[in-house]
């Protein structure tokens, strides 16, 4: 079956190298480059739908998870992989939790970028979902993985010194199922109580927005 693969990528050259490295794989055309987030999505409808997305994290205009998001929503069948040159352990966390498939540096040599990439589309499990030339690591069963988007709001505001009805009036929750939240994130952080859960946060580089008064 006919594979088709949509390259974001704002830098020309490697952009090129992408679209060659990938219409070799796939042994045809089916291969579309564009400079932004948003040019890849203008082709909705104009365009298969793709398999997968090779997406540059630092693009102009839309980029990042603001990118990864609205790529899921135009394409909910393809499997998002980030290229990029950042080595940053928390942007690389971001991207796996906004819902990429792998996170691979612009540094690793084409033949293993080509065995990720084929098992991406082979629906086979990845070892590991970050790819660097000195090894591949995987940062999935992190903690703060683990947290659902409210939990991770909630951990913000527990971070703040919040009590949980003061939680829940921020987040419109009821008490109960604030107090269920931090449940779920002790276990997931490992603690028995607030003071913990704050040192575990931060320790995994989870900084609180400022909050208004």
């Amino acid at each position: 079956m006919t594979k088709v693969a949509l390259i974001i990528e704002d830098h020309p050259i490697f952009r090129e190298a992408l679209t060659t490295f990938m219409r070799v794989m796939l042994m045809d055309e089916h291969v579309t480059a564009v400079s932004s987030t948003e040019e890849g999505m203008a082709l909705a409808g104009k365009i298969s739908d793709p398999d997968i997305i090779l997406l540059d994290m630092g693009l102009p205009g839309l980029n990042g998870v603001d990118a990864v998001a609205s790529l899921r929503r135009k394409y909910p069948g393809a499997a998002i992989v980030v290229v990029s040159a950042s080595d940053d352990r928390r942007e690389v966390a971001a991207m796996l939790r906004a819902g990429v498939k792998a996170f691979i540096s612009k540094a690793v040599a084409t033949p293993i970028i080509a065995a990720t990439v084929q098992k991406i589309l082979d629906g086979e499990p990845l070892e590991a979902a970050w790819v660097t030339v000195t090894g591949d690591h995987s940062i999935g069963d992190e903690p703060l993985l683990l947290l659902t988007p409210r939990q991770r709001e909630t951990l913000v505001y527990l971070c703040q010194g919040l009590s949980n009805k003061e939680i829940g009036l921020r987040l419109g929750l009821a008490e109960i199922t604030v107090k269920i939240h931090i449940s779920s994130i002790f276990r997931a952080l490992d603690v028995v109580n607030r003071t913990q859960a704050v040192l575990a946060a931060r320790r995994f580089g989870l900084h609180a927005p400022d909050v208004a008064n």
